[in-house]
């Protein structure tokens, strides 16, 4: 198993836990119709599934196709990861207009390839181009999506012809009985009927309440779910800590502010507005995070510049705190000794703005 991910996976050192995860994989593939990887975010479940298609090409000799479904938001950082670390597996991205899409599937028609990656809209929209195919895998990612068994996305794709699948989730779903059932019909359908989902919820009903009962649930889902979390498998990261740091709002956003609170349609200048004005609470979120996400509030002509950040009190807070990290990350570039390690912490700050 080690010799296979030393010559194929590149770029890339799986940790310990990472490897005993693409292990526990490959014995899924070996007993089972499909399987959950439930990690915590940020523990490498895209890296260990692209290790688990490697193998299946390597130690297996399967060379596909694997069809990959993912949100549109973490396509891209699909196809960077396979480019970086499966760099010998021939990617086709399937995203675009109709006609960009009609040559991607001439292009699968004709050309080998081992992974079509594509999202949730795509299998929907073209559910028959991907009908065609026999997926020797196919992987799910924020499978939560098909938590409701009568959904359309869960239904489309119970009808492909695949082999092996694997779900990926970073939520929690024990909790939840109703929609941990139907991740389990859809990865052992033979197994998890839909006919039996009323008797799986009354039989672990009172699961919280009862220990006995969680500790049998608990054996049903071992050969089927793993899940792990960042504090009992990464014991080499720090802590994490939060610092919470308040900011002010400028007078754009002020005004703005108050006119949602009082609900005046004429400070937005147009009656589209008065169904955005509904949800009060979430509207008033988006004028704390920037006005410029109301429609006709920046300014036109549109242009780039300084008062994008101008305009926004978290904006304004967060350049003066880049600009602090800036200068810091410049001075541990040019004295690594005394700075040490770190790491990207405006990253960090980034991912942080619109939460």
């Amino acid at each position: 198993m080690h010799v296979v991910y030393d010559l194929i996976l590149t770029g890339i050192q799986l940790r310990h836990y990472q490897l005993d995860g693409v292990h526990w994989l490959t014995q899924c593939l070996e007993n089972q119709e499909g399987c959950i990887l439930g990690d915590e975010m940020g523990l490498g479940k895209t890296c260990q599934t692209i290790s688990l298609l490697l193998y299946i090409c390597g130690a297996l000799g399967k060379k596909g196709p694997f069809l990959v479904v993912s949100p549109l938001s973490v396509m891209e950082n699909w196809r960077k990861e396979m480019e970086s670390f499966a760099p010998n597996l021939k990617v086709l991205c399937y995203q675009g207009d109709k006609e960009r899409r009609a040559e991607i599937q001439q292009d699968a028609k004709t050309e080998d390839f081992h992974v079509l990656l594509t999202t949730y809209e795509m299998c929907l929209r073209d559910a028959s181009f991907f009908k065609k195919w026999k997926w020797e895998a196919l992987v799910v990612d924020e499978a939560h999506r098909l938590k409701n068994q009568s959904s359309l996305l869960h239904q489309t794709l119970t009808e492909f012809s695949m082999g092996f699948r694997v779900l990926l989730t970073g939520t929690p779903i024990q909790n939840n009985l109703q929609e941990l059932y139907s991740l389990l019909s859809f990865i052992q359908p033979s197994v998890f009927t839909a006919d039996d989902t009323d008797t799986f919820i009354s039989c672990f009903g009172d699961v919280q309440k009862r220990p006995e009962l969680a500790a049998e649930l608990q054996s049903i889902l071992e050969p089927f779910l793993l899940r792990r979390v960042k504090s009992e498998v990464a014991l080499d990261l720090p802590k994490k800590t939060e610092l919470v740091m308040y900011h002010g709002m400028t007078a754009l956003q002020k005004k703005y502010y108050k006119a949602i609170l009082m609900k005046d349609l004429e400070a937005f200048g147009d009656e589209g507005s008065k169904t955005r004005l509904l949800n009060v609470l979430v509207q008033l979120r988006k004028c704390v995070i920037h006005p410029y996400l109301f429609d006709g509030v920046e300014p036109e002509p549109f242009v780039m510049g300084e008062h994008l950040v101008e305009a926004s009190g978290k904006f304004c807070l967060l350049d003066s705190m880049l600009s602090y990290l800036q200068r810091w990350s410049d001075l541990r570039e040019n004295s690594p000794s005394k700075c040490g390690n770190s790491c990207d912490t405006r990253s960090v700050l980034l991912k942080q703005l619109f939460y």
